[in-house]
């Protein structure tokens, strides 16, 4: 890159950053919504395909993310410190400790809107020239998969049940759900790659990246202690850096060796992290560059989106919509009923599992960067994204107009 690229490239992300903020903060200041979804909006404003070629966001042909090499590259290092950050953020000892009947719900929130989402596009989408149907209806039940765990934990948050039995489920769940959710992503992706769908090739990769994430948790819980006294060494700025370093390191060797998305490497690291002595000063230490960098990503994915193809979708995403709320919601139901939770309760779970977010249009993102999926069907994860999002609070705050929480005597 010569010098008057990368001024315009600084330029690019300066204003990409500017409106993620100012979309971002309207939108939790007056809608009461996520920012996400602002950073989304002001993506699709200055997309390729509305006001992007007048501000200097030309629309790439020739390749599946219609934007250039270094601003998709912008958004593949944002994403990578949002699954690290993620990971540091998690509450490890919480996650041990509600995970039988979290993890229950989580695999039943997982396994029913993967099969509507694969049988629905499998069987009614059409694909572009170039695009195997199969693949794309793996990354379409990938994408239903995951639920959003900020959204919900903003809102029982805000109404003081954060700490009930339904809410501590939930989250737990949640998160069981992003790391099968991303789990998923790698297996999907070197499916695709490989272009081999045999139930042994499909066994072995499951193994494979479950594998891969256990072990990284395991050596990081164990040796939680060793990383506490090499990040001692150092004063803050150091621990940072050595913090963010040891993520982008695990990030490579998740591909290197074992053929998994960069992001499971970063979130595993995070996790390793979430169990040292520092996982407190991380997490707060972190934030202004999470800050900073992660809508980048956000408003990436509102560019890649034609705001003029949404139409040829509107049948198929009206039904993957209203499949991800039930598949969703049916399948924690049943698993919190299984699990000893009155009605009321698994009510509660099932609707506070219902929003998608950033991990679902991650791997929407990894779908249509491949080739795997058009950007029509990316569409239809976005518009999902946006809907299951914005439906989510006013239903939890209704299922909460109950007495009864936890489970039954």
């Amino acid at each position: 890159m010569g010098e008057d690229e990368i001024a315009l490239f600084l330029l690019k992300l300066g204003v990409i950053i500017l409106l993620a903020k100012i979309c971002g903060d309207l939108v939790e200041k007056y809608l009461k919504q996520p920012g996400v979804l602002g950073e989304l909006i002001s993506g699709i404003i200055i997309s390729p395909y509305l006001l992007g070629p007048h501000v200097g966001f030309e629309l790439v042909k020739g390749k599946p993310i219609p934007v250039s090499d270094e601003l998709e590259l912008a958004a593949n290092f944002s994403v990578v410190l949002l699954l690290f950050i993620a990971g540091v953020e998690t509450d490890v000892e919480g996650f041990f400790k509600h995970f039988s009947a979290s993890g229950l719900v989580g695999l039943g929130g997982i396994l029913l809107p993967f099969v509507f989402g694969y049988f629905t596009v499998y069987h009614l989408y059409e694909p572009p020239p170039g695009i195997d149907v199969r693949a794309a209806a793996l990354f379409a039940g990938a994408f239903m998969t995951a639920t959003s765990v900020g959204i919900t934990a903003r809102v029982l948050r805000d109404m003081g049940k954060l700490n009930t039995p339904e809410g501590v489920t939930t989250l737990s769940a949640a998160v069981i759900d992003d790391v099968l959710g991303i789990l998923t992503l790698s297996i999907v992706v070197e499916l695709t790659q490989t272009g081999s769908f045999t139930l042994s090739h499909v066994l072995w990769t499951t193994l494979k990246a479950f594998a891969f994430w256990l072990a990284l948790l395991y050596l990081g819980r164990k040796f939680s202690n060793q990383i506490s006294s090499l990040l001692h060494i150092f004063g803050p700025g150091g621990q940072i850096g050595i913090a963010v370093s040891i993520g982008l390191i695990f990030s490579y060797l998740a591909y290197a060796v074992a053929g998994l998305a960069p992001i499971i490497g970063a979130y595993a690291a995070g996790l390793a992290l979430a169990s040292s002595a520092h996982k407190e000063f991380l997490g707060e230490a972190l934030k202004p560059l999470y800050e900073v960098l992660v809508p980048v990503f956000f408003v990436m994915m509102g560019m890649i989106i034609n705001p003029f193809g949404i139409k040829g979708v509107v049948t198929l995403s009206v039904i993957i919509v209203l499949l991800a709320i039930v598949g969703k919601h049916l399948g924690c139901f049943v698993a919190a009923k299984v699990s000893g939770f009155s009605l009321e309760a698994s009510n509660r779970i099932g609707v506070g599992m219902i929003p998608r977010g950033e991990v679902g249009l991650i791997i929407a993102y990894y779908g249509l960067n491949s080739g795997a999926i058009g950007p029509d069907l990316y569409t239809v994860a976005v518009v999902m994204s946006f809907l299951t999002t914005l439906i989510t609070p006013p239903l939890l705050k209704l299922s909460f107009r109950g007495t009864h929480s936890g489970k039954e005597k």
